[in-house]
């Protein structure tokens, strides 16, 4: 019973990696904000500095087109945290909502201005 409970179990989305994430390494708060715009949350905590952004998917991406219309798909978006230690985006996080659809391109999208 073990082994038919882990077969039907899916696998999460990868959330590391992506170019855009992955260029934003030792960039500065104001080089973030000058690409990607102003967060939804920015926070700081002794030398360590937040900033929250959040993309969800266009209307038209969600529903698939089939041979007789087009029927509704899952609504989904993707949060961004990127971190700054000493004044330096040390890494960036991508937390997709919900956590079983890989919205990664909503997130790739808001760093899509900010050059590598």
């Amino acid at each position: 019973m073990a082994g038919l409970l882990l077969g039907c179990q899916s696998t999460p989305p990868v959330t590391e990696g992506y170019p855009h994430q992955q260029a934003l390494r030792g960039k500065t708060r104001e080089q973030v904000l000058a690409c990607a715009g102003t967060p939804l949350q920015e926070r700081e905590e002794a030398a360590v500095l937040t900033l929250r952004y959040y993309k969800e998917a266009p209307l038209l991406e969600e529903s698939m087109v089939g041979s007789k219309g087009s029927r509704p798909t899952v609504h989904h978006g993707c949060w961004a945290t990127v971190i700054l230690q000493d004044h330096r985006v040390d890494h960036v996080r991508y937390r997709f909502v919900p956590g079983s659809v890989d919205a990664s391109n909503d997130c790739e999208e808001i760093f899509a201005n900010c050059p590598e």
